[in-house]
């Protein structure tokens, strides 16, 4: 090319001559010149996604097939242990390689992790489990033969409805115990595992041990071949749902008695499993309170998960047989902790077990037990009763208007319900469903509604220490008003309901299935607790910890929102939540002081009595420096007055608070005046604008926008209201602006009965990245008329 823009300017006749010369010459140069190698292209990250077989028998060397993608060119093979070795083997493709694994005789069984790298990248890591029993992978030609054991048999349930099984040989007076892995080693099979004798009699069938996998465990009442079946429950299949089955006599700990120890004391805690040597036990020594591993011999013993006890400063007691009944309750201390265990004899009818305690008239004691979150099998049920056995009336409930569940049926975690004659019931007031109490928190916001009652975690909270249950369509639902125990009631026409001190599951949700209740002795004397399973259940394992201690009544709280990043003339939404102990109930007042420059947040807040959260917002000016990147200087105090004391704490603050840029979306809400139509634009650290509502009252207040960027509808709530004031009139899709619009007219009501508070309240918008209003101090005041007619 060059040459051609040399002849371009040279005369004719010289043209004529050098363009003779010029195709040869250029083609050589092409000849002569070399191709340019292209530089390597780095090879993709390995990735694994299966591993066959998964399980290697301790002291063993085996091929092991790897499956994923970018596999050509593996440089190492990685171990997560180095009691194991091995190498990459030749012949890897681009989906499959092989490594050849030896583990060595002293490796501790149980998952052990591997990946593979190249020059680039490495892999994500696989598990394999490693075992002292033979390793048996079953497959269409061996599935029928006879298996000795012990071993573990690998299998996968590849075809939808396939059922896996398994023969194996066992002598009479055997001891077997068949423990079938599946979810717990990452599996997606759900199975059923079955065991039949050499006749075809079923033996034993297990859906799922402790809330897990099936484990079994029986005597061979005769010399034969016994058979175990694998299903899986939905009946679905994939490569996905494999499972290993490890049977033989081998000793297996599933529990252990008691499973609370003093502190600073050495105590003897009991195994309870399968095949386990009599008397079976391990010594622990504890320390200060907390929670302890017991310190077993894993060669000696298997476990499926690890086992501790509660190290429990309370004085411990270990239950004593027989306290069935009143006469016979083992006389306890306040306070104190009871290990016991709902253990029936064979042929006897349910266990029950009674502790006898002394109470003083008006003093509240805590009565719990911890079972469940121990990972025992019992479901708890307490009841108190008195020194004849008669349970001890707590209240009586006064139905004072009436309805039933309408539109569905709800579960015992659902906060939501919708009933007949809601319109005549109110905001706070207690609903009895059967048994269960519960209490309004919001109304029904429109024909498409139903009730919100009070909750904890999203599952309903449950008054009195009354227990949740489930709930027909069409089953009765009554308003109710507390009364004293044996109060005369005036006829209405309505039940009155007696609600005793019991509960089958804690009415605030914290515990799970565990029991919880607060006993307030109606006069000084002996009372007896009396602890049972609520199905009639009993066994070995069915240990609890029996609590009775004086409440203390205390609370802590959180800040959630932490490390924001708030947008320049903007605000972000924040949280202060509060754990409630020992049913304290009282008011939280939230002050937030010492942010940076040009930031300000709604303060103070206040957690309302009986509520669990309180809402706010941090908010930056339009010109706000940048914060530094430590926010030592802001501080969060929380503050309530516990039985006439006030307690005063320092909470976790903002941490890290980022200044970003303009939002593509600014809102604010504003007192309403009519011919006020433009944004306001608020300036972080002026006065907050206010609003004032009476009880009972409808006012209107402006929510409006300006749009810098976010250009399509807007949807909204507004935040930190006092409980009982709401926006009314929002219709089917809620609070909105749409396209085009930048305004909208909303309305504040007040319930009747809101007591004279002051409280800040934001508007938050449910797009353009949640952007929130400067706080508006809102004002509930009665009116003059109201005032005077109190």
């Amino acid at each position: 090319m060059r040459i051609r823009k040399v002849l371009e300017c040279a005369n004719p006749l010289a043209l004529s001559v050098l363009l003779l010369f010029a195709a040869p010459l250029e083609a050589a140069t092409k000849k002569n010149s070399k191709p340019q190698t292209p530089a390597p292209v780095p090879p993709g990250k390995p990735e694994l996604f299966q591993i066959d077989p998964r399980g290697v028998q301790r002291g063993a060397t085996i091929k092991i097939k790897l499956s994923g993608t970018n596999l050509i060119g593996l440089t190492e093979l990685k171990l997560s242990n180095p009691k194991l070795t091995g190498n990459l083997l030749a012949g890897a493709t681009t989906n499959e390689a092989w490594v050849e694994l030896t583990v060595s005789n002293s490796l501790a069984r149980g998952p052990y992790e591997l990946s593979v790298r190249n020059t680039n990248a490495e892999s994500s890591k696989l598990k394999f489990f490693v075992d002292d029993l033979p390793q048996v992978f079953l497959t269409m030609t061996n599935r029928s033969t006879p298996q000795k054991v012990p071993a573990s048999f690998w299998g996968t349930l590849e075809r939808a409805g396939q059922n896996d099984e398994i023969a194996f040989q066992a002598k009479k007076g055997e001891s077997l115990v068949l423990d079938l892995a599946a979810k717990s080693i990452g599996s997606k099979a759900n199975v059923l595992l079955t065991v039949f004798d050499q006749n075809g009699r079923l033996i034993g069938a297990d859906t799922g041990f402790d809330g897990g996998d099936p484990l079994l465990g029986f005597t061979a009442q005769s010399t034969g071949l016994y058979h175990a079946r694998v299903t899986e429950k939905t009946e679905a299949g994939s490569k996905e749902h494999f499972y290993r089955l490890s049977v033989g006599s081998f000793a297996l700990v599933t529990a252990c008695f008691p499973i609370s120890v003093p502190t600073n004391h050495e105590s003897e805690v009991r195994l309870i499993g399968f095949n386990l040597p009599a008397q079976a036990s391990v010594r622990v020594k504890a320390g200060g309170a907390g929670e302890m591993e017991l310190p077993l011999d894993k060669e000696k013993f298997r476990m499926r998960r690890s086992l501790k006890v509660l190290v429990d400063p309370l004085p411990q007691f270990t239950e004593t047989e027989p306290n069935d009944t009143p006469g016979q309750a083992m006389p306890i201390s306040v306070p104190a902790a009871v290990n016991g265990r709902i253990w029936r004899s064979p042929g006897a009818s349910a266990d029950v077990d009674m502790y006898a305690f002394e109470a003083l008239e008006g003093k509240v004691l805590v009565i719990e037990t911890d079972a469940a979150r121990r990972g025992s099998p019992v479901d708890t049920k307490i009841e108190v009763l008195d020194a004849e056995g008669s349970p001890v009336e707590r209240l009586l409930l006064q139905a004072v208007r009436d309805s039933h569940l309408t539109f569905k049926p709800i579960d015992s975690v659902t906060d939501d319900l919708r009933v007949e004659n809601w319109q005549e019931m109110d905001l706070n007031e207690y609903m009895y469903l059967k048994g269960e109490v519960c209490k309004i928190f919001r109304m029904p916001q429109g024909p498409d509604s139903g009730f919100q009652l009070y909750n904890i975690g999203g599952k309903r909270h449950n008054y009195f220490d009354s227990s949740a249950l489930s709930h027909a369509l069409d089953e009765d639902v009554y308003i109710v008003e507390p009364r004293p125990p044996g109060s005369k009631l005036p006829s209405n026409g309505l039940p009155a309901f007696p609600l005793y001190y019991a509960n089958d599951d804690d009415g605030e949700r914290k515990l799970g299935v565990d029991s919880r209740l607060l006993f307030t002795a109606p006069k000084s004397g002996k009372y007896v607790v009396q602890v049972s399973d609520s199905r009639g259940y009993g066994g070995e394992r069915f240990a609890y910890r029996l609590v009775v201690r004086e409440a203390k009544p205390d609370f802590t709280a959180t800040l959630t929102g932490v490390n924001p990043t708030i947008n320049a003339g903007s605000g972000r939404e924040f949280s202060v939540s509060a754990d409630r102990k020992d049913s304290f109930e009282g008011e939280i007042k939230v002050d937030i002081s010492g942010l940076p420059p040009g930031f300000t947040a709604s303060t103070p807040l206040v957690i309302q009595s009986g509520h669990l959260e309180v809402k706010g917002t941090l908010n930056a000016a339009l010109d706000a420096p940048k914060p530094s990147e430590i926010n030592s200087a802001t501080k969060v105090l929380v503050t309530a007055s516990i039985a006439g004391r006030t307690v005063t704490r320092e909470i976790n603050n903002f941490g890290k608070i980022i200044l970003a840029d303009k939002p593509k979306l600014f809102v604010a809400l504003e007192p309403y005046e009519e011919t006020a139509t433009n944004f306001v634009e608020g300036v972080a650290g002026t006065p907050p604008l206010e609003i004032t509502i009476a009880p009972g009252q409808t006012v209107p207040a402006w929510l409006k926008i300006k749009r810098n960027g976010h250009d399509e509808l807007v949807s909204f709530s507004v935040e930190g209201l006092p409980h009982g004031v709401i926006v009314d009139n929002i219709g089917l899709n809620g609070v909105l602006i749409p396209k085009g619009e930048n305004a909208r007219q909303i309305f504040l009501s007040a319930a009747k009965w809101v007591p004279e508070v002051d409280r800040f309240c934001f508007a938050k918008a449910a797009q353009a990245d949640n952007q929130t209003s400067l706080p508006v101090l809102l004002h509930v005041r009665k009116l003059q008329t109201q005032a005077q007619s109190k």
